[in-house]
């Protein structure tokens, strides 16, 4: 019998990015290319029909958990037929909608990249949408993209780009940096070259998305010494994203030579996504690197039914104390919903798989849930 119980447990969500709501009702291949992880115009073809159901093509698990738990929600046939119809009845008053979601599983605060989508959407209206508490991780990608228009000179850009970052981070709100350098030029992180990277700069300005790795590593750099100055966190990118990722370039074990630094020592850094499908390599740096956290976001919801493993995995070697919950969600709301429905589950089975193989007592189990589920968090960001 189940005694390990995180049901009621408080989540806080710490990698998500701000959704608005639909302008109009969803047909059925829009919803579900709203819970794609595409950054391309999915087709989904033509419904396969059997038995009296149906499913899209290109359909995963993870959209047909959605799919299935959805219609338990809304007390409504398992088809994405009678769910998209549901769905669009309730989200016509997306902000009760969202809420009434985010209770059901006890979600009670997010951590926010505010530099995805874009344009970006406004903080105020995303947080009347959620109705709790949110901070935020600034993401420097965008700074270096709106300050390279600006300046000529790479002097400039750089002292008005750490002009940018020391700012946002004296925002109570703000309690972090993030960066998507995985995305650019990838995770070998060199030492500062401030010649190479001025060599670079013009090239940066005539194209955001170059490599110039030797800028964007400098970039970083100077993010990492700000939130050492401001003792605040530097998320960074590991593992996979959407189909842009350079993933060979993405694993954590690449930022070892920069997490080596000296001045470094005692910046704290968090692993967003763990390092998936790397995440043994992120669990082993956190046991080892004493300012390194991870979270499992995108892998929670995305992995589906795999989640339960993955969660065994990273404890194989991760502290208790170093691992956070987090989704990813993007699109909709109900991204963030099933994430922490499927977390909860997994992890009370492996918790409770630890009590029956006399690993620890139910109420150490039970701690450890708590405190990857919100106190984590409140320890690293908030120093709770």
């Amino acid at each position: 019998m189940m005694s390990i119980d995180l049901s009621t447990v408080k989540t806080i969500d710490v990698h998500n990015h701000p959704f608005l709501p639909n302008e109009k009702p969803y047909t059925e291949t829009e919803f579900l290319e709203k819970l794609s992880l595409s950054v391309r115009k999915w087709d989904f073809g033509e419904k396969i029909k059997l038995d009296g159901d149906t499913l899209y093509p290109g359909m995963n698990m993870y959209m047909q958990m959605t799919i299935h738990r959805l219609a338990k929600f809304f007390s409504c046939e398992s088809t994405i037929e009678a769910v998209v119809e549901k769905r669009n009845e309730y989200a016509q008053d997306f902000s009760q909608y969202t809420q009434k979601l985010f209770k059901d599983v006890q979600l009670e605060g997010l951590l926010i990249d505010y530099g995805y989508p874009t344009p970006p959407i406004p903080k105020e209206k995303f947080n009347a949408i959620t109705g709790i508490p949110a901070w935020e991780v600034y993401r420097i990608e965008p700074v270096m993209d709106r300050l390279r228009e600006k300046y000529h000179h790479f002097s400039d850009f750089m002292e008005a780009y750490r002009h940018d970052l020391r700012s946002a981070l004296e925002h109570e709100r703000v309690v972090g940096l993030k960066s998507i350098i995985a995305y650019r030029s990838g995770l070998e992180i060199g030492p500062m070259d401030e010649k190479e990277a001025a060599l670079q700069y013009d090239a940066f300005k005539e194209n955001h998305r170059a490599t110039v790795k030797a800028l964007r590593d400098y970039c970083l750099h100077i993010a990492m010494e700000e939130c050492t100055r401001a003792n605040k966190v530097m998320h960074i990118h590991t593992g996979i994203g959407d189909g842009e990722v350079l993933l060979h370039k993405a694993s954590p074990s690449l930022l070892v030579g920069m997490l080596r630094e000296e001045k470094y020592k005692d910046t704290k850094v968090h692993l967003v996504h763990g390092g998936y499908p790397w995440m043994e390599e992120a669990a082993f740096l956190c046991s080892v690197y004493p300012n390194l956290y991870m979270d499992i976001s995108l892998q929670i919801p995305f992995a589906g039914h795999g989640v339960e493993r993955i969660i065994s995995q990273v404890f194989e070697f991760a502290p208790f104390n170093k691992v956070m919950y987090g989704s990813d969600a993007f699109t909709v709301p109900e991204m963030n919903w099933l994430a922490v429905q499927i977390f909860k589950e997994s992890f009370e089975k492996v918790l409770q798989s630890w009590v029956e193989k006399d690993y620890m007592t139910e109420a150490k189990a039970q701690m450890i849930g708590e405190l990857v589920l919100y106190k984590n968090f409140e320890n690293v960001y908030l120093n709770k």
